[in-house]
Protein backbone atom coordinates (compact mmCIF):
# COMPACT_ATOMS: atom_id res chain seq x y z
CA UNK A 1 0.00 0.00 0.00
CA UNK A 2 2.68 2.45 0.99
CA UNK A 3 4.48 1.80 -2.72
CA UNK A 4 1.30 2.48 -4.54
CA UNK A 5 0.83 5.77 -2.73
CA UNK A 6 4.29 6.49 -3.18
CA UNK A 7 3.84 6.17 -7.07
CA UNK A 8 0.68 8.28 -7.09
CA UNK A 9 2.37 11.02 -5.75
CA UNK A 10 4.96 10.60 -7.95
CA UNK A 11 2.44 10.21 -10.73
CA UNK A 12 0.94 14.09 -9.98
CA UNK A 13 4.40 15.34 -9.16
CA UNK A 14 5.25 14.31 -13.23
CA UNK A 15 1.62 15.46 -13.82
CA UNK A 16 2.30 18.84 -12.03
CA UNK A 17 5.62 19.28 -12.35
CA UNK A 18 7.00 21.99 -9.87
CA UNK A 19 3.40 23.15 -7.84
CA UNK A 20 4.32 26.63 -6.93
CA UNK A 21 1.86 27.03 -4.13
CA UNK A 22 0.67 30.42 -4.15
CA UNK A 23 0.55 32.73 -1.08
CA UNK A 24 -2.90 33.57 -1.10
CA UNK A 25 -5.88 33.58 -2.91
CA UNK A 26 -8.83 35.97 -2.37
CA UNK A 27 -12.53 34.78 -2.53
CA UNK A 28 -15.06 37.49 -3.40
CA UNK A 29 -17.70 34.71 -2.29
CA UNK A 30 -18.31 31.67 0.11
CA UNK A 31 -19.74 28.74 -2.02
CA UNK A 32 -22.81 28.70 0.58
CA UNK A 33 -23.31 32.38 -0.50
CA UNK A 34 -22.94 31.90 -4.20
CA UNK A 35 -25.49 29.08 -4.09
CA UNK A 36 -27.95 31.32 -2.06
CA UNK A 37 -27.30 34.30 -4.16
CA UNK A 38 -27.49 33.09 -7.41
CA UNK A 39 -30.26 30.43 -6.59
CA UNK A 40 -33.36 32.32 -8.75
CA UNK A 41 -31.22 32.22 -11.70
CA UNK A 42 -32.87 30.90 -14.59
CA UNK A 43 -32.60 28.86 -18.19
CA UNK A 44 -28.54 29.27 -19.56
CA UNK A 45 -28.72 32.85 -18.66
CA UNK A 46 -25.31 33.94 -16.95
CA UNK A 47 -24.71 36.48 -13.59
CA UNK A 48 -23.61 40.23 -14.93
CA UNK A 49 -20.35 40.01 -12.30
CA UNK A 50 -17.67 38.23 -12.16
CA UNK A 51 -16.85 36.11 -8.92
CA UNK A 52 -14.29 34.45 -7.28
CA UNK A 53 -14.28 31.16 -5.03
CA UNK A 54 -12.26 28.74 -3.58
CA UNK A 55 -12.60 25.07 -2.42
CA UNK A 56 -11.42 21.18 -2.08
CA UNK A 57 -11.69 19.04 -5.63
CA UNK A 58 -14.23 16.45 -4.87
CA UNK A 59 -15.26 15.15 -8.35
CA UNK A 60 -14.09 15.82 -12.11
CA UNK A 61 -16.22 14.77 -15.24
CA UNK A 62 -15.39 15.23 -18.91
CA UNK A 63 -18.10 15.92 -20.97
CA UNK A 64 -15.61 16.19 -24.07
CA UNK A 65 -12.35 17.50 -25.60
CA UNK A 66 -12.39 20.87 -24.29
CA UNK A 67 -15.12 21.07 -21.24
CA UNK A 68 -14.95 19.10 -17.67
CA UNK A 69 -16.89 19.78 -14.92
CA UNK A 70 -15.52 20.45 -11.31
CA UNK A 71 -17.23 19.63 -7.82
CA UNK A 72 -16.05 22.20 -5.24
CA UNK A 73 -16.65 21.77 -1.64
CA UNK A 74 -16.17 24.50 1.38
CA UNK A 75 -17.79 25.55 4.39
CA UNK A 76 -20.13 22.74 3.98
CA UNK A 77 -21.15 23.44 0.82
CA UNK A 78 -20.94 22.37 -3.22
CA UNK A 79 -20.67 23.88 -6.83
CA UNK A 80 -19.99 22.60 -9.63
CA UNK A 81 -17.50 24.08 -11.53
CA UNK A 82 -17.77 24.25 -15.69
CA UNK A 83 -14.40 24.64 -16.79
CA UNK A 84 -14.12 25.20 -20.90
CA UNK A 85 -10.30 25.04 -21.76
CA UNK A 86 -10.76 27.39 -24.94
CA UNK A 87 -11.94 30.01 -22.36
CA UNK A 88 -10.70 28.94 -19.16
CA UNK A 89 -6.72 30.60 -17.96
CA UNK A 90 -5.89 27.29 -16.10
CA UNK A 91 -5.86 24.10 -17.13
CA UNK A 92 -8.74 21.66 -15.09
CA UNK A 93 -7.13 17.96 -16.69
CA UNK A 94 -5.00 17.62 -14.10
CA UNK A 95 -7.47 18.12 -11.19
CA UNK A 96 -7.79 15.66 -8.71
CA UNK A 97 -10.09 14.69 -5.52
CA UNK A 98 -8.71 16.74 -2.60
CA UNK A 99 -6.93 19.84 -4.67
CA UNK A 100 -7.66 23.15 -3.69
CA UNK A 101 -8.45 25.54 -5.80
CA UNK A 102 -9.59 29.02 -6.68
CA UNK A 103 -12.10 30.15 -9.40
CA UNK A 104 -13.01 33.07 -11.20
CA UNK A 105 -16.17 33.13 -12.81
CA UNK A 106 -19.19 33.68 -13.81
CA UNK A 107 -22.99 31.87 -12.32
CA UNK A 108 -24.53 30.34 -14.89
CA UNK A 109 -26.69 27.18 -15.39
CA UNK A 110 -26.40 24.63 -17.41
CA UNK A 111 -28.89 22.55 -19.85
CA UNK A 112 -29.56 20.38 -16.97
CA UNK A 113 -30.44 23.23 -14.78
CA UNK A 114 -27.56 23.36 -12.40
CA UNK A 115 -26.53 25.97 -11.21
CA UNK A 116 -23.01 26.45 -11.70
CA UNK A 117 -19.81 28.64 -12.22
CA UNK A 118 -18.43 29.31 -15.89
CA UNK A 119 -14.40 29.07 -14.64
CA UNK A 120 -12.83 32.22 -16.70
CA UNK A 121 -9.71 31.36 -14.52
CA UNK A 122 -8.38 28.44 -12.24
CA UNK A 123 -5.73 28.70 -10.31
CA UNK A 124 -4.53 24.89 -8.38
CA UNK A 125 -3.73 26.37 -4.73
CA UNK A 126 -2.30 23.30 -3.25
CA UNK A 127 -2.09 19.78 -5.08
CA UNK A 128 -3.18 16.85 -2.92
CA UNK A 129 -0.22 14.51 -3.35
CA UNK A 130 -1.69 11.14 -2.12
CA UNK A 131 -4.77 9.29 -3.07
CA UNK A 132 -7.91 9.86 -0.78
CA UNK A 133 -9.42 7.13 0.99
CA UNK A 134 -12.78 5.89 -0.86
CA UNK A 135 -14.76 2.29 0.94
CA UNK A 136 -14.89 1.18 4.52
CA UNK A 137 -12.29 3.96 6.16
CA UNK A 138 -14.66 5.88 7.65
CA UNK A 139 -15.70 2.13 9.39
CA UNK A 140 -11.97 1.68 9.93
CA UNK A 141 -10.20 2.53 13.21
CA UNK A 142 -7.81 4.71 10.93
CA UNK A 143 -10.01 7.34 10.42
CA UNK A 144 -9.31 8.18 13.71
CA UNK A 145 -5.39 8.37 13.52
CA UNK A 146 -5.87 10.56 10.85
CA UNK A 147 -8.46 12.79 11.52
CA UNK A 148 -7.92 15.03 8.93
CA UNK A 149 -9.01 12.40 6.55
CA UNK A 150 -12.21 11.33 8.18
CA UNK A 151 -13.28 15.30 7.99
CA UNK A 152 -12.14 15.83 4.10
CA UNK A 153 -14.07 13.04 3.34
CA UNK A 154 -16.95 12.99 5.36
CA UNK A 155 -19.71 15.28 5.38
CA UNK A 156 -21.51 13.67 8.47
CA UNK A 157 -17.87 13.95 10.57
CA UNK A 158 -17.44 17.42 9.91
CA UNK A 159 -21.57 18.15 9.91
CA UNK A 160 -21.26 16.77 14.17
CA UNK A 161 -18.41 19.36 14.56
CA UNK A 162 -20.23 21.67 13.51
CA UNK A 163 -23.28 21.30 15.27
CA UNK A 164 -21.23 20.65 18.22
CA UNK A 165 -19.78 24.55 17.62
CA UNK A 166 -23.41 25.90 17.43
CA UNK A 167 -24.00 24.25 20.65
CA UNK A 168 -21.26 25.72 22.81
CA UNK A 169 -22.34 29.39 21.39
CA UNK A 170 -25.59 28.38 22.40
CA UNK A 171 -24.72 27.81 26.32
CA UNK A 172 -23.09 30.64 26.16
CA UNK A 173 -25.52 32.68 25.30
CA UNK A 174 -27.63 31.68 27.29
CA UNK A 175 -25.92 31.98 30.45
CA UNK A 176 -24.92 35.66 29.36
CA UNK A 177 -28.36 36.60 28.62
CA UNK A 178 -28.68 35.88 32.27
CA UNK A 179 -26.01 37.49 33.42
CA UNK A 180 -23.25 34.90 34.02
CA UNK A 181 -19.56 35.99 33.89
CA UNK A 182 -17.47 34.12 31.80
CA UNK A 183 -14.08 33.49 33.36
CA UNK A 184 -10.91 31.06 32.67
CA UNK A 185 -9.35 29.31 35.96
CA UNK A 186 -5.89 27.49 36.28
CA UNK A 187 -5.80 24.44 34.20
CA UNK A 188 -2.48 23.60 35.74
CA UNK A 189 -2.16 23.88 39.72
CA UNK A 190 -0.57 22.87 43.04
CA UNK A 191 -3.68 20.70 44.28
CA UNK A 192 -6.57 18.56 42.89
CA UNK A 193 -9.94 18.97 43.68
CA UNK A 194 -13.52 19.36 42.51
CA UNK A 195 -14.26 15.40 41.24
CA UNK A 196 -13.83 12.27 42.27
CA UNK A 197 -11.23 11.34 39.64
CA UNK A 198 -7.30 9.96 39.17
CA UNK A 199 -5.15 13.29 38.07
CA UNK A 200 -2.40 13.72 35.07
CA UNK A 201 0.85 14.85 37.47
CA UNK A 202 3.95 16.39 35.70
CA UNK A 203 7.02 18.45 37.61
CA UNK A 204 8.07 21.83 37.28
CA UNK A 205 11.51 22.10 37.07
CA UNK A 206 11.83 25.68 37.97
CA UNK A 207 9.62 25.59 40.63
CA UNK A 208 10.80 21.48 42.01
CA UNK A 209 7.28 21.21 42.56
CA UNK A 210 4.58 18.78 41.52
CA UNK A 211 1.41 19.95 39.55
CA UNK A 212 -1.34 18.66 38.46
CA UNK A 213 -4.01 18.92 35.49
CA UNK A 214 -7.26 20.40 36.78
CA UNK A 215 -10.06 16.93 37.19
CA UNK A 216 -12.67 20.13 37.44
CA UNK A 217 -12.49 24.31 37.81
CA UNK A 218 -15.22 23.98 40.47
CA UNK A 219 -13.14 25.27 43.65
CA UNK A 220 -11.73 28.05 41.71
CA UNK A 221 -14.74 29.02 40.50
CA UNK A 222 -16.69 28.73 43.89
CA UNK A 223 -13.43 31.02 44.84
CA UNK A 224 -14.84 33.56 42.52
CA UNK A 225 -17.92 33.66 44.36
CA UNK A 226 -16.61 34.65 47.54
CA UNK A 227 -14.67 36.90 45.80
CA UNK A 228 -17.96 38.66 45.01
CA UNK A 229 -18.94 37.54 41.71
CA UNK A 230 -22.52 36.09 41.60
CA UNK A 231 -22.92 34.73 38.83
CA UNK A 232 -19.82 32.83 37.02
CA UNK A 233 -19.54 30.21 34.51
CA UNK A 234 -16.48 28.55 32.60
CA UNK A 235 -16.46 26.37 29.74
CA UNK A 236 -12.86 24.63 28.90
CA UNK A 237 -10.83 21.23 29.26
CA UNK A 238 -10.59 19.06 31.87
CA UNK A 239 -8.35 16.01 32.48
CA UNK A 240 -8.48 12.99 34.03
CA UNK A 241 -6.29 9.76 34.00
CA UNK A 242 -9.25 7.39 33.16
CA UNK A 243 -10.09 4.83 30.63
CA UNK A 244 -11.48 5.48 27.48
CA UNK A 245 -15.05 4.62 26.23
CA UNK A 246 -18.12 5.47 24.19
CA UNK A 247 -18.71 7.87 26.83
CA UNK A 248 -15.00 8.77 28.42
CA UNK A 249 -12.08 10.30 26.83
CA UNK A 250 -8.54 11.67 29.02
CA UNK A 251 -9.53 14.81 28.04
CA UNK A 252 -12.88 16.37 27.39
CA UNK A 253 -14.45 19.95 27.86
CA UNK A 254 -17.01 20.52 30.68
CA UNK A 255 -19.12 23.73 31.30
CA UNK A 256 -19.93 24.81 34.69
CA UNK A 257 -21.40 28.09 36.05
CA UNK A 258 -22.25 28.73 39.76
CA UNK A 259 -25.24 31.17 41.08
CA UNK A 260 -25.04 32.65 44.07
CA UNK A 261 -28.51 33.12 46.35
CA UNK A 262 -29.98 29.94 44.86
CA UNK A 263 -30.12 26.11 45.95
CA UNK A 264 -30.41 23.19 43.47
CA UNK A 265 -34.21 23.33 42.60
CA UNK A 266 -33.68 26.44 40.69
CA UNK A 267 -31.45 24.71 38.97
CA UNK A 268 -33.51 22.14 38.04
CA UNK A 269 -36.10 24.75 35.93
CA UNK A 270 -32.73 26.61 34.94
CA UNK A 271 -31.41 22.87 33.31
CA UNK A 272 -34.75 22.34 31.76
CA UNK A 273 -34.88 26.10 29.92
CA UNK A 274 -31.28 25.84 28.36
CA UNK A 275 -31.99 22.17 27.36
CA UNK A 276 -35.13 22.56 26.06
CA UNK A 277 -34.04 25.92 23.83
CA UNK A 278 -30.89 24.36 22.59
CA UNK A 279 -33.18 21.28 20.81
CA UNK A 280 -35.76 23.59 19.51
CA UNK A 281 -33.58 26.41 18.83
CA UNK A 282 -31.15 24.93 16.59
CA UNK A 283 -33.75 22.01 15.31
CA UNK A 284 -32.11 19.09 16.47
CA UNK A 285 -33.58 15.80 16.71
CA UNK A 286 -31.80 13.72 19.09
CA UNK A 287 -32.82 9.93 19.35
CA UNK A 288 -31.18 6.82 21.63
CA UNK A 289 -31.51 3.72 19.49
CA UNK A 290 -34.09 5.34 17.15
CA UNK A 291 -36.44 6.02 20.21
CA UNK A 292 -37.17 10.10 19.68
CA UNK A 293 -35.48 11.98 23.28
CA UNK A 294 -38.26 14.94 24.27
CA UNK A 295 -36.21 17.34 26.04
CA UNK A 296 -39.24 19.67 26.06
CA UNK A 297 -41.39 17.61 28.55
CA UNK A 298 -40.68 18.16 32.08
CA UNK A 299 -37.61 16.12 33.38
CA UNK A 300 -39.27 12.96 35.55
CA UNK A 301 -37.15 12.68 38.96
CA UNK A 302 -35.95 9.39 39.96
CA UNK A 303 -34.40 9.25 43.99
CA UNK A 304 -31.14 7.49 44.31
CA UNK A 305 -31.59 5.33 47.40
CA UNK A 306 -35.23 3.96 46.59
CA UNK A 307 -34.39 3.23 42.48
CA UNK A 308 -31.43 0.93 43.46
CA UNK A 309 -33.81 -0.93 46.14
CA UNK A 310 -35.73 -1.41 43.40
CA UNK A 311 -33.24 -2.61 41.13
CA UNK A 312 -31.03 -4.64 43.74
CA UNK A 313 -34.39 -6.68 45.49
CA UNK A 314 -32.99 -5.45 48.94
CA UNK A 315 -33.40 -2.92 51.48
CA UNK A 316 -30.06 -1.26 52.30
CA UNK A 317 -28.89 0.17 55.31
CA UNK A 318 -30.22 3.75 56.13
CA UNK A 319 -28.38 7.09 54.42
CA UNK A 320 -26.92 7.84 57.40
CA UNK A 321 -25.39 4.18 58.22
CA UNK A 322 -24.66 3.44 54.20
CA UNK A 323 -20.93 4.53 54.50
CA UNK A 324 -20.53 1.81 57.58
CA UNK A 325 -18.21 -1.55 57.26
CA UNK A 326 -21.32 -3.90 57.67
CA UNK A 327 -23.05 -1.72 54.61
CA UNK A 328 -20.12 -1.99 52.78
CA UNK A 329 -20.15 -5.65 53.28
CA UNK A 330 -23.56 -6.06 51.75
CA UNK A 331 -23.39 -3.50 49.40
CA UNK A 332 -19.77 -5.64 47.62
CA UNK A 333 -22.23 -8.59 47.89
CA UNK A 334 -24.16 -7.14 45.71
CA UNK A 335 -21.87 -5.91 43.57
CA UNK A 336 -20.24 -9.37 42.99
CA UNK A 337 -23.76 -10.79 42.53
CA UNK A 338 -24.53 -8.55 39.50
CA UNK A 339 -20.72 -9.60 38.41
CA UNK A 340 -19.07 -6.09 39.35
CA UNK A 341 -15.81 -5.95 41.47
CA UNK A 342 -16.78 -6.37 44.87
CA UNK A 343 -13.60 -4.36 46.38
CA UNK A 344 -13.74 -0.26 46.90
CA UNK A 345 -15.23 1.87 48.77
CA UNK A 346 -19.31 2.18 49.95
CA UNK A 347 -18.73 5.08 47.63
CA UNK A 348 -17.37 3.18 44.88
CA UNK A 349 -19.77 0.33 45.63
CA UNK A 350 -23.21 2.38 45.12
CA UNK A 351 -21.81 3.82 42.34
CA UNK A 352 -21.01 0.64 40.26
CA UNK A 353 -24.50 -0.82 41.36
CA UNK A 354 -26.16 2.08 39.79
CA UNK A 355 -24.38 2.33 37.03
CA UNK A 356 -25.03 -0.80 36.07
CA UNK A 357 -28.87 -1.45 37.02
CA UNK A 358 -30.15 2.20 37.45
CA UNK A 359 -28.79 4.30 35.02
CA UNK A 360 -28.72 2.20 31.72
CA UNK A 361 -33.01 2.45 32.64
CA UNK A 362 -32.80 6.28 32.67
CA UNK A 363 -33.70 6.77 28.87
CA UNK A 364 -35.86 10.14 28.33
CA UNK A 365 -33.92 12.67 30.10
CA UNK A 366 -34.36 11.99 33.76
CA UNK A 367 -33.33 13.73 36.68
CA UNK A 368 -31.71 11.23 39.29
CA UNK A 369 -32.04 12.89 42.60
CA UNK A 370 -30.79 12.44 46.82
CA UNK A 371 -27.32 11.47 46.24
CA UNK A 372 -25.83 9.51 49.96
CA UNK A 373 -24.28 12.46 51.51
CA UNK A 374 -20.93 10.42 51.17
CA UNK A 375 -21.09 10.06 47.43
CA UNK A 376 -21.13 14.17 47.39
CA UNK A 377 -18.53 15.57 49.69
CA UNK A 378 -18.84 18.78 48.15
CA UNK A 379 -22.82 19.35 48.26
CA UNK A 380 -24.77 20.32 51.44
CA UNK A 381 -26.88 17.84 53.21
CA UNK A 382 -30.57 18.04 52.54
CA UNK A 383 -32.54 20.34 55.09
CA UNK A 384 -35.17 17.45 55.59
CA UNK A 385 -33.58 14.00 54.54
CA UNK A 386 -30.68 13.18 57.30
CA UNK A 387 -27.69 11.26 54.98
CA UNK A 388 -28.64 12.93 51.67
CA UNK A 389 -27.31 15.66 49.52
CA UNK A 390 -29.40 18.31 47.98
CA UNK A 391 -28.16 17.35 44.37
CA UNK A 392 -29.52 16.06 41.42
CA UNK A 393 -27.57 14.67 37.93
CA UNK A 394 -29.88 14.59 34.72
CA UNK A 395 -29.39 11.62 32.68
CA UNK A 396 -30.36 10.91 29.36
CA UNK A 397 -29.65 7.88 27.17
CA UNK A 398 -28.94 5.98 30.36
CA UNK A 399 -25.92 8.32 30.67
CA UNK A 400 -25.03 11.20 32.85
CA UNK A 401 -25.01 14.68 31.42
CA UNK A 402 -25.49 17.03 34.01
CA UNK A 403 -24.19 17.19 37.95
CA UNK A 404 -25.94 19.77 40.02
CA UNK A 405 -26.36 20.65 43.88
CA UNK A 406 -26.52 22.91 46.43
CA UNK A 407 -22.86 23.75 47.57
CA UNK A 408 -21.68 23.06 50.63
CA UNK A 409 -20.11 26.58 52.30
CA UNK A 410 -19.80 25.69 56.04
CA UNK A 411 -15.71 24.85 56.53
CA UNK A 412 -16.24 22.98 59.30
CA UNK A 413 -18.58 20.45 57.47
CA UNK A 414 -16.02 20.63 54.75
CA UNK A 415 -13.21 20.09 56.09
CA UNK A 416 -15.09 16.64 57.24
CA UNK A 417 -16.54 15.66 54.27
CA UNK A 418 -12.93 16.02 52.94
CA UNK A 419 -11.55 14.15 55.57
CA UNK A 420 -14.58 11.46 55.34
CA UNK A 421 -13.54 10.53 52.01
CA UNK A 422 -9.64 10.46 51.91
CA UNK A 423 -10.41 7.96 54.84
CA UNK A 424 -11.91 5.48 52.47
CA UNK A 425 -8.70 5.04 50.61
CA UNK A 426 -10.32 5.42 47.28
CA UNK A 427 -7.63 6.30 44.64
CA UNK A 428 -9.56 8.68 43.15
CA UNK A 429 -11.16 10.44 45.71
CA UNK A 430 -10.55 14.03 46.73
CA UNK A 431 -7.97 14.56 48.71
CA UNK A 432 -8.85 17.49 51.60
CA UNK A 433 -7.92 20.78 50.43
CA UNK A 434 -7.37 23.06 53.38
CA UNK A 435 -6.74 25.97 50.88
CA UNK A 436 -10.51 25.97 49.64
CA UNK A 437 -11.21 25.13 52.90
CA UNK A 438 -9.55 28.26 54.01
CA UNK A 439 -11.33 30.81 51.82
CA UNK A 440 -14.77 29.20 52.91
CA UNK A 441 -13.86 30.96 56.12
CA UNK A 442 -14.60 34.27 54.46
CA UNK A 443 -18.13 33.31 53.84
CA UNK A 444 -19.54 31.85 50.43
CA UNK A 445 -23.11 32.60 50.26
CA UNK A 446 -25.76 30.23 49.36
CA UNK A 447 -24.71 28.94 45.86
CA UNK A 448 -26.13 26.10 43.61
CA UNK A 449 -23.31 24.87 41.11
CA UNK A 450 -24.05 23.08 37.59
CA UNK A 451 -21.69 21.38 35.41
CA UNK A 452 -22.10 19.60 31.97
CA UNK A 453 -19.96 17.36 29.57
CA UNK A 454 -19.46 19.14 26.86
CA UNK A 455 -18.46 16.12 24.57
CA UNK A 456 -21.36 13.99 25.88
CA UNK A 457 -24.72 16.53 25.17
CA UNK A 458 -22.58 17.14 21.54
CA UNK A 459 -22.93 13.61 21.30
CA UNK A 460 -26.68 12.70 22.65
CA UNK A 461 -27.46 15.83 20.22
CA UNK A 462 -25.76 14.73 16.95
CA UNK A 463 -27.16 11.10 17.73
CA UNK A 464 -22.99 9.62 17.66
CA UNK A 465 -23.02 6.45 19.41
CA UNK A 466 -18.99 7.60 20.32
CA UNK A 467 -17.68 11.12 22.07
CA UNK A 468 -14.89 10.57 19.80
CA UNK A 469 -17.04 11.92 16.97
CA UNK A 470 -17.67 14.85 18.46
CA UNK A 471 -14.07 15.87 19.11
CA UNK A 472 -11.78 17.65 16.48
CA UNK A 473 -9.03 15.20 17.44
CA UNK A 474 -9.58 12.37 19.99
CA UNK A 475 -7.22 10.44 21.70
CA UNK A 476 -5.57 7.57 19.82
CA UNK A 477 -3.50 5.19 21.24
CA UNK A 478 -0.30 4.88 18.80
CA UNK A 479 1.02 1.65 18.25
CA UNK A 480 3.94 0.38 20.84
CA UNK A 481 7.34 -0.47 18.73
Amino acid sequence: MGEGRGAYKAQRLEALGTPSYPYNFTPTMQIPAFLHAYSSLEGEEAGQEEVAVAGMVVGVREAGRHLRFVDLEGQGARVQLKVDSRRCDGEAAVLRRGDRVGVHGVAVRTRAGELSLAASSLALLAPCLRPLPTHGFHASHKRLQRRYLDLMTSSEAREVLVTRSRIVRYIREFLHQRDFLEVETPVLAGSVGGATARPFTTHHHDMDAELHLRVAPELHLKQLVISGFDRVFEIGKQFRNEGVDASHNPEFTSCEFYLAWADYSELVSLTQALLAGLVTSLELRPTHRGQPLDFTAQFPAVEFLPALEAAVGARLAPPEELGSEGSRRQLAELCRREGLEGEGSAAKLLDRLAGRLVEPELVQPTLLTHHPTFMSPLAKPHRELPGIAERFELFVGGQELCNAYTELNDPEAQRAALALQASARDPEAMPPDEDYCLALEYGLPPTAGWGCGIDRLAAVMTNSTHIRDTLTFPLVARPKG
